[in-house]
């Protein structure tokens, strides 16, 4: 298989974190994804936990996208953004700490019991809020997919194993292709 299937899952996953659509990457994005992943989980905009978030999301731009920026214009082009993920694969340890940034912010944004997990109305309320473009039913079914012991739970090694297979499998039947909705093989 080329990576066609591959660079299209990774082309989405830009195109979500764009959060304002000007088609590059930046530090107000991950910002606005904070904003917007607290609110769907209720924290109180200067709370604790809001600011848990936040702080998790701005790991999440200094640690995994902000060394993408190959310029060093401050912002993430798409072509720096699949030049850089497609390049992770070559560096395994490097790729499961950045990975772990990126888990560690989608459960601190999602978790509102912070019981260390995403529950289905925890990921449905994150997904809603944080990836407005997709529908209910295709977050739903992102949700069971995701879900591998069907315990009604996404565990961070789930959340994890599942990133891992979206940015870099090409396995079209894997699990992880879910991640961020339905995507047309």
């Amino acid at each position: 298989m080329s990576n066609t299937f591959l660079e299209r899952k990774i082309a989405r996953c830009f195109d979500l974190l764009d959060r304002n659509s000007d088609g590059d990457l930046s530090r107000d994005d991950c910002v606005a994804l904070a904003r917007a992943a607290a609110d769907a989980s209720g924290f109180a905009a200067e709370s604790a936990d809001a600011r848990r978030v936040h702080d998790a999301y701005v790991r999440l731009w200094e640690v995994l996208l902000a060394p993408m920026d190959s310029d060093g214009d401050g912002r993430i082009s798409m072509k720096e953004y699949v030049t850089a993920v497609t390049g992770l694969s070559a560096d395994p340890d490097g790729y499961a700490d950045s990975l772990g940034v990126a888990v560690d912010a989608f459960v601190e944004a999602g978790d509102s019991d912070r019981d260390g997990r995403l529950s289905r109305p925890e990921f449905l309320a994150l997904y809603r809020a944080t990836f407005p473009s997709l529908g209910q039913e295709e977050i739903a079914d992102a949700f069971e997919h995701l879900d591998r012991d069907g315990d009604g739970h996404i565990t961070r090694q789930e959340l994890s194993q599942s990133i891992q297979e979206y940015l870099l499998s090409e396995d079209v039947n894997a699990p992880g292709n879910w991640f961020l909705g339905r995507l047309d093989v």
